[in-house]
């Protein structure tokens, strides 16, 4: 079986994907800041293959949308560490949806230091057609303090072995890390950028229950990000991504069973719509940008929006719209729907404004 052009997949930016959690397996320790029993609320243990089969297909009764790719992804742990017959009974599984054309190809994440040749090698044969590399950071002091165990330089070494080989590169960052700054993540950012990925997935740092950090949190060692100053970082990144035109896939973990304030999550920039947030944030940042430079502002202010972006106009419980008034002394805000604009236009008043 040969490896299945993903061009595809580079065509679609929201492919079906089918996760298959494989917590913390092939790791060669514990980072400071994984839990990941309580991120995916699934048990340190490989998923048998009868396991996977039962997934995947309770994942394909949903349907396969006709403008998706669908892809079977190994995700929670180091799929390149685990043992190599390990490897290969989870490749094998998954391929036997692509050889019925179910799934259209593989994809999981693994550490920088676990991809060399040899291990490479071992995917000869199947339809993997992405990997992902779990960054986490470019600044060497700040992977020492996280414990990740390999340095900058391997995920480079990394990154070039990938795209070598064909495959379809993606990064995976983490803001807010032990030793970590502002300026450190969009450094960060920046030598990321620098590898071409074909799509990068920004993290904040939480404080999970079974974490290392969870000890260091409650001794005082370690101080979480702020939600609202995590969300503005993560809006510089996703802008600094954007403008050089690389999708950013994610921003913020998935709410799961597992991840919540009485089971998993200690503390942290934890919110189950980061990524929406984000977004509202740039879309008032523009609005905003737009009433500074307007004369005459009208009592009443409308704003329109193409009906898919009106939630992102609005931001979580209308706090954008209340922003509004109280910063431009406006008597009153009002959204409405209009269709025949673009997701990326806004009309504010009279003015009409693309969103970055």
């Amino acid at each position: 079986m040969s490896r299945p052009d993903d061009s595809a997949a580079a065509a679609h930016a929201h492919p079906l994907i089918i996760p298959i959690f494989i917590p913390q397996l092939g790791c060669p320790h514990q980072c400071v800041f994984c839990s990941q029993p309580a991120i995916t609320d699934t048990p340190r243990r490989c998923p048998t293959p009868d396991q996977i089969r039962q997934e995947v297909s309770r994942f394909l009764k949903y349907g396969k949308r006709p403008s998706s790719t669908v892809q079977i992804s190994f995700f929670g742990g180091n799929f390149l560490g685990l043992k190599p017959a390990s490897i290969q009974r989870l490749l094998e599984v998954a391929a036997e949806f692509v050889q019925n054309g179910t799934v259209d190809s593989i994809r999981f994440s693994t550490r920088p230091d676990t991809v060399c040749e040899k291990r490479l090698e071992l995917l000869a044969g199947f339809p993997v057609s992405t990997i992902e590399l779990g960054v986490q950071s470019m600044e060497d002091q700040v992977l020492d303090l996280a414990e990740r165990g390999h340095r900058a330089a391997d995920t480079v070494a990394a990154a070039g072995r990938v795209k070598e080989k064909g495959y379809r590169l993606g990064l995976q960052m983490m803001v807010g890390l032990p030793g970590d700054s502002e300026e450190g993540a969009m450094e960060t950012a920046r030598r990321m950028a620098a590898l071409a990925p074909d799509f990068v997935r920004i993290y904040p740092t939480l404080v999970l229950e079974g974490s290392p950090l969870a000890d260091w949190f409650r001794s005082g060692r370690y101080r979480p990000m702020a939600l609202d100053t995590c969300v503005t970082l993560v809006k510089r990144i996703y802008l600094f991504f954007k403008n050089r035109h690389i999708p950013v896939i994610r921003m913020g973990l998935q709410a799961s069973d597992g991840l919540n304030a009485e089971t998993g999550l200690v503390a942290g920039p934890y919110h189950p719509a980061f990524g929406h947030q984000v977004y509202a944030e740039i879309v008032l940042d523009a609005i905003s940008a737009a009433l500074k430079n307007m004369t005459g502002l009208p009592d009443t202010l409308v704003i329109a929006a193409h009906p898919r972006m009106i939630s992102r106009v609005q931001g979580l419980k209308k706090e954008n719209l209340s922003h509004l008034k109280q910063t431009f002394h406006l008597e009153k805000v009002s959204l409405v729907q209009d269709a025949t604009l673009a997701k990326d236009h806004i009309r504010v008043a009279d003015q009409r404004i693309v969103l970055p």
